[in-house]
């Protein structure tokens, strides 16, 4: 949704993408997301709580008088080294096997995962994998600024189960959504095989809020939001009980 240029509805994509190519159409950029799936989350937490001990003294005191907004400075860095390291390339990849799915000019260019990269690569180089990193170190700093900032922000014994973190997450992971949707498309458009059109992030801003409004800063914004509130909620739930498990085995707080 967030790649047309059209006013259509999630309604729509649905019976477009089940009408051609079928089912397996929604599944197109999968192994992109399972395959950068656990060095994603590996960078994002290992940032976090390196940016967190960062930010705490010796003896566990807040070191620069952060308070409440520790969480979100933390979640800031760790947004922002997850950017660069994996997702930028993988959303680049994703987002281009996605919109080559759809491509109406002739058919698709890219048969499978490795053969879309390989021909990325060759074609643009690896610099073609870092298309729109500028607004995607944006999306996803201030995305993980605001899940981990909201997140630690609920008090501890609203988020001290499984099913309590869960909650909390997907409450955070919805606030990040509305709150940043509008970069999550600019940076789709950047990434797309339309790329090409952008001379700049701003460039592209400027282009989609005049021709298109500026309702086109929220497109696709539901299915984000279910997935992005499932994604965050499931995310943070395993990731505590994980901790608590490595707890038994050496200390991991900062």
């Amino acid at each position: 949704m967030q790649l047309s240029t059209k006013n259509v509805s999630a309604l729509d994509i649905i019976k477009s993408t089940y009408k051609s190519p079928g089912v397996l159409g929604f599944y197109r950029g999968l192994p992109s997301m399972v395959y950068f799936a656990a060095p994603k989350a590996a960078i994002r937490f290992a940032s976090f709580e390196t940016c967190s001990g960062l930010l705490t003294g010796p003896n566990g005191e807040d070191q620069y008088g952060l308070g409440k907004a520790k969480g979100f400075v933390a979640g800031l860095g760790a947004g922002t080294m997850e950017a660069i390291f994996v997702t930028t390339p993988q959303e680049t990849i994703k987002v281009r096997l996605i919109n080559d799915a759809f491509r109406t000019d002739g058919p698709p260019k890219y048969r499978s995962f490795f053969q879309g990269v390989k021909s990325i690569v060759s074609e643009f180089g690896i610099g073609g994998i870092y298309k729109g990193l500028a607004p995607t170190i944006i999306k996803v700093s201030t995305a993980q600024a605001t899940r981990f900032g909201v997140f630690q922000l609920i008090p501890a014994e609203q988020r001290n189960t499984p099913i309590k973190a869960a909650m909390s997450g997907a409450f955070a992971g919805g606030v990040s959504v509305l709150a940043f949707q509008g970069i999550d498309v600019v940076k789709s458009r950047m990434q797309g095989l339309d790329a090409h059109k952008y001379k700049s992030t701003m460039h592209c801003v400027t282009e989609l809020l005049k021709n298109e409004g500026p309702l086109a800063f929220y497109k696709g914004v539901g299915p984000r939001l279910t997935r992005v509130c499932l994604e965050v909620g499931i995310t943070m739930s395993l990731y505590g009980e994980i901790v608590k498990v490595l707890d038994t085995v050496w200390k991991t707080d900062p």
